[in-house]
């Protein structure tokens, strides 16, 4: 354990080293979460009107800096008249098992195994029967996140959205937060359980977890959000990702969960035309909402 926490220590010096070097003072913040300080990429808003926060967190394991379609969907965001905060997730989920001294590997692989059973038992029941079987393709050949990783994953995250969420009172307006990935499959269950207070709004960009019986969960989770929910999802996404969109978009239907939009996107979201047609998307739903 102490290994570990060494290891993330001189990660997050390591990201927050690179993020000084490649962006000016002015873009480059400190984000302080439990003594710890995170590297956070502020914009500011480039018209007179200042709608409010865009908090973004990009996928697990890459610092904001290589984050750069949301880097580009920021450039975006700050014409619309939004002040945004990159923030980098943790990458806890994803590092090799915690080590338990007193279970024996036999105990800790069926630890993994009923995961999505310990975070949630009825709907892991429910979501699985439906889910069609893992294939061998190499888009499945991910590590499996254990139950004490997952839930160590989670609260890392809990407390950095805290954080920003904290230091976006700086500023008026409303807060949307957008996320990708693993990390918008993160967010989506912590708003649905209410762990964090949910903001005004909430993108999800193509969400996912890498492992079968946590990805069916996701779309239970999206249909229980108390917030405005736009699900974004591309062609181009891995098989988690794909497998998972049209669950969340029945369950949310069936739920009549209002306010949720899906959209489907036939092409990447990589370049600077990707992020400009994304930013519209945001922007005219959030016109539907009567932002």
């Amino acid at each position: 354990m102490f290994c570990i926490l060494m290891a993330s220590s001189f990660a997050y010096a390591s990201a927050l080293t690179d993020v000084q070097r490649q962006l000016f003072p002015d873009r480059a913040k400190i984000l302080e979460v439990n003594n710890t300080s995170l590297p956070l990429i502020e914009s500011l808003n480039t018209t007179a009107n200042l709608y409010g926060v865009a908090i973004l967190v990009g996928e697990s394991g890459r610092p904001p800096a290589s984050q750069q379609n949301l880097a580009m969907l920021t450039q975006s965001l700050n014409n619309l008249g939004w002040v945004t905060m990159q923030i980098s997730p943790p990458t806890v989920g994803f590092e090799p098992d915690l080590a338990d001294p007193t279970k024996s590997e036999e105990q800790s692989q069926e630890q993994t195994n009923d995961t999505a059973s310990q975070v949630d038992q009825p709907a892991n029941s429910q979501a699985t029967s439906s889910a069609p079987s893992t294939p061998n393709s190499p888009q499945y050949q991910l590590h499996r996140i254990s139950n004490a990783h997952f839930l160590l994953h989670e609260q890392a995250l809990r407390e950095r959205i805290s954080a920003v969420m904290r230091r976006a009172q700086n500023y008026s307006g409303f807060r949307l937060v957008i996320a990708q990935g693993t990390s918008a499959a993160w967010m989506i269950k912590m708003y649905a359980e209410e762990q964090i207070p949910s903001p005004d709004a909430f993108v999800a960009i193509s969400a996912f977890w890498p492992q079968r019986n946590l990805n069916a969960l996701i779309s239970t989770y999206t249909a229980n959000t108390p917030m405005p929910l736009l699900d974004i999802y591309s062609d181009h996404d891995n098989n988690w990702g794909l497998i998972s969109a049209l669950e969340r978009k029945n369950s949310a239907n069936k739920n009549l969960k209002l306010d949720y939009r899906q959209r489907h996107l036939t092409h990447t979201f990589n370049t600077q035309s990707d992020s400009e047609f994304v930013s519209k998307e945001i922007y005219g739903w959030l016109h539907y909402l009567g932002w």
